[in-house]
């Protein structure tokens, strides 16, 4: 297909028949992590590109410019593990208050019903966000209290409204386990008043 037809088959496809036309290049995959994968980075990559010049985006990597958003406010932390022990995926919420300065990002969860405590400290450049998490979790829940930590790699949205990715960390086997982590922005206000509002909501 010449770059022309392609330029006016993605103009005039309804959203479902692109998606579809996508979902079946995909299937060519020899596996679903795979086709996942590829398909989670070319819609970040066409995120990104829809975004220029709206948007700060990295200089072949390097740039060191603040972000174009302050992503500044409360999220709704998900991220996804698995458990060896009881052979399946779980998955893990908190209310996190992040602030934004420059190229910074500090981020601590608000009061929760597992009584777990989340960290995140962050660096962004464009939309590219990473850094470390850690994690002191629930006193009384599988893993007693103990604490974790790991990195993580996210790419925000262009209207600075989610980011998601990628968390690595050790397991309490000493191996390298990795899931997905997506942070959805509730409220952009961080005052003492919004935070109780999301108090002991998960």
């Amino acid at each position: 297909m010449e770059a022309a037809d392609l330029i006016n088959y993605v103009r005039d496809a309804d959203i479902q028949d692109l998606a579809r036309s996508v979902a079946a290049w995909s299937n060519k995959f020899e596996s679903e992590e795979t086709r996942r994968s590829v398909l989670l980075k070319l819609s970040a990559g066409l995120s990104l590109a829809a975004a220029n010049p709206i948007i700060t985006l990295l200089d072949e990597g390097t740039s060191s410019n603040p972000a174009a958003i302050d992503l500044s406010g409360i999220w709704l932390s998900t991220y996804t593990y698995y458990s060896s022990g009881r052979r399946r995926e779980y998955s893990e919420n908190h209310y996190v208050v992040i602030r934004h300065h420059n190229d910074n990002m500090d981020g601590q969860s608000l009061a929760n019903k597992a009584e777990s405590d989340l960290r995140l400290r962050l660096t962004t450049a464009g939309l590219v966000v990473t850094g470390t998490w850690t994690e002191r979790t629930s006193p009384n829940g599988y893993y007693r209290g103990a604490s974790y930590h790991g990195t993580i790699q996210m790419l925000a949205s262009p209207t600075g409204d989610s980011m998601s990715g990628k968390w690595v960390g050790f397991s309490k086997n000493f191996s390298v386990n990795s899931g997905n982590w997506e942070l959805q922005l509730v409220d952009k206000s961080t005052s003492k008043r919004t935070q109780q509002q999301y108090h002991l909501k998960v």
